[in-house]
């Protein structure tokens, strides 16, 4: 029984050491495995939807809500909620794919466009199967898919500023900046998006790892990724906020 209880244990420790979380190195970093089975379900206290994410980054992300509530004061009504985080690999594709064919519409119709030209206006905003952020837990949309909100003015104005102020204390930052920031490369800005640098910073360097390696393949694998150059993913995962390297 000693025996036993060790092995379990050893056995337990490693798995909670592993940034994989148990998953295949490949599998992980594309989303291709059951988010249920190795993240947490996280529960918006504000209105008690759910969504999955890393057990690590659950706990850092409930820390940063209650520090925002404590500080809001009377400032304002909103609070900090989750509204999405971890997507696997289909779960993408399935948003690609209807972006693709028009049934999800877009700022603009893709009517009448090309298979490159799709391809370019979803990628403003929406990752390709595969090389998306929300793949690893780490990452979480909140509140508002529209930079409007948090803009001057908006209802998450306080709410935004905020979090730029604050949110690298519990290791977040916003991946996608402005575009003028970023070279003007990589996915518009998304006031919205935020990472847990601790854990995806390491994540975002065995992405770009596995990729110049060809163990990570997009071509072929869904609508319009055909006609994508080789660099193009490498181009939109890696071209993110240069502070978020900062964030510990």
């Amino acid at each position: 029984m000693k025996l036993y209880i060790t092995i379990l244990f050893l056995n337990c420790s490693v798995f909670a050491n592993d940034i994989y979380l148990g998953i295949p190195k490949e599998k992980y970093l594309m989303g291709d495995y059951s988010g249920s089975k190795v993240h947490k379900a996280f529960v918006n206290k504000s209105n008690g939807a759910t969504q999955l994410m890393r057990p690590d980054v659950a706990e850092a992300f409930q820390k940063m809500v209650d520090a925002f509530e404590k500080d809001k004061g009377n400032k304002t009504a909103e609070t900090i909620w989750a509204r999405s985080s971890f997507r696997s690999y289909y779960d993408q594709k399935a948003i690609w794919e209807n972006k693709y064919s028009g049934k999800t519409k877009m700022k603009e119709s893709v009517e009448g466009k090309k298979p490159e030209e799709r391809v370019a206006l979803i990628l403003q905003y929406s990752s390709a199967p595969g090389t998306s952020r929300h793949h690893w837990g780490t990452d979480i949309d909140i509140n508002s898919f529209d930079n409007e909100y948090f803009a001057k003015g908006g209802k998450g104005e306080f709410l935004y500023q905020w979090m730029t102020t604050n949110a690298h204390k519990f290791g977040f930052c916003q991946p996608y900046n402005d575009l003028k920031d970023r070279n003007n490369q990589g996915y518009f800005l998304e006031r919205w998006h935020w990472s847990y640098a601790p854990i995806s910073n390491k994540l975002l360097a065995d992405w770009l790892e596995l990729y110049q390696e060809k163990k990570i393949i997009i071509k072929g694998k869904f609508s319009g990724s055909e006609t994508m150059p080789v660099e193009m993913p490498k181009t939109y995962v890696s071209s993110i906020n240069k502070t978020c390297a900062n964030v510990r």
